[in-house]
């Protein structure tokens, strides 16, 4: 599947791609887990918690 969508609003304040809530990686992957998204090109802050957040459906 190759469909492209616009990331809204990105939770994941830990990620180096999260600039004010605003998702700044030019191509992001995005996996269901169960009920939840998983993003797959999350990358952590070199100063942050490296747990990746997960996103609710």
């Amino acid at each position: 599947m190759n469909e492209n969508t616009i990331v809204s609003r990105c939770d994941a304040s830990s990620c180096r791609f999260n600039q004010d809530q605003k998702c700044t990686a030019g191509q992001i992957e995005v996996s269901m887990n169960a009920e939840k998204a998983e993003c797959l090109t999350y990358s952590a802050k070199s100063d942050a918690n490296t747990t990746q957040p997960s996103a609710k459906q």
